[in-house]
């Protein structure tokens, strides 16, 4: 399980002549798409900017490149979303992702998450989840749907069949009552619903989350937040490492960021956002403590806007199952 999202990576010495540096870097992606993948697990190959550019003819510069790099913050961060949205990203070489990516100001990574990443108030999607909970790994992932809104802040929870703490579900609206949520466990105890502290050792005994951070706006102000500590120390806020990579199948464009430190500076020691091109929002997350292990694994699937009525978050719709 702990495979999922995991990177194999290869040095590659600069002194390497183009053609053996191109044959290495087909032998390296052969074997890596040549292991077994399981629908939840996968062992993922890289794509490095070494390896891309490799296919790339010398002195083959894009005109498209070069206007993306004259534009602000703010207007490569849009133009991305753009790219996404109308599939021309997905279109592109490796070498011509990796070629944006690099063209792009580190202020813009940020302004894309603060506001191209995620531009609904309302949507649904479910979540595969697997967490260090007080420095336990879970055996099984959780498979989560959810029904947000992020202002007012709603949530609706249903952990699924398929995935750990199967038949749970928990309700939370701010307007009524911000500091408690409603719920029950699975299994027999599911009989009987109630309250709870919203940030109470109960309610964190599954997670290190609040459920006011299942939204996918948790994950873009994250990346604002650990922008501002990247400032004040000094240093950069464009990811560390950029690559394409290949996860169960999928083609994915992987953002890394290494910190200095863990919280409160930044969310975690090295974190990993992964983009499947086809869509604005992230498909997945990763985070690794200071020592290299895994603090968790987040997968999201079937992002969709809705348009949330009264019923959506009340405890009393007969769709759900509180008592």
């Amino acid at each position: 399980m702990n495979n999922l999202f995991r990177v194999g990576t290869w040095r590659l010495r600069l002194g390497f002549a183009a053609p053996a540096l191109a044959l290495t870097c087909l032998i390296v992606s052969m074997g890596a798409f040549a292991q077994s993948v399981s629908p939840i697990s996968s062992v993922s190959s890289v794509i490095s900017t070494a390896c891309a550019h490799a296919a790339t003819p010398p002195g083959s510069v894009s005109r498209d490149v070069d206007q993306f790099r004259r534009l602000s913050a703010d207007e490569q961060a849009a133009s991305l979303r753009t790219r996404i949205e109308n599939h021309s990203l997905l279109s592109l070489t490796d070498a011509q992702i990796l070629s944006l990516m690099d063209a792009m100001k580190p202020e813009a990574f940020v302004a894309y998450a603060r506001a191209d990443m995620v531009l609904d108030n309302d949507y649904e999607y479910s979540m595969f989840r697997q967490e260090r909970v007080s420095g336990r790994w879970s055996d099984r992932p959780d498979h989560m749907l959810i029904r947000y809104q992020d202002n007012p802040r709603k949530v609706y929870a249903k952990w699924l069949p398929d995935g750990g703490h199967a038949g749970q579900e928990i309700l939370y609206d701010e307007t009524t009552d911000p500091n408690s949520l409603y719920g029950h466990a699975g299994g027999l105890l599911r009989l009987v619903s109630g309250k709870i502290a919203v940030d109470g050792s109960f309610a964190h005994a599954q997670s290190r989350h609040s459920v006011r951070d299942l939204g996918l706006q948790f994950i873009a102000r994250t990346v604002d937040h650990d922008a501002r500590s990247f400032r004040e120390e000094g240093l950069t806020a464009k990811p560390t490492r950029i690559e394409l990579m290949n996860v169960q199948g999928t083609r994915m464009l992987a953002w890394t960021w290494v910190s200095p430190s863990g919280p409160p500076a930044h969310y975690a020691p090295r974190v990993r956002l992964l983009f499947d091109l086809q869509h604005p929002w992230p498909s997945g997350e990763v985070a690794w403590d200071e020592r290299g292990k895994l603090l968790e694994m987040i997968r999201f699937d079937g992002v969709v806007p809705r348009h949330w009525n009264s019923a959506t978050f009340d405890p009393r719709n007969p769709d759900y199952g509180f008592h």
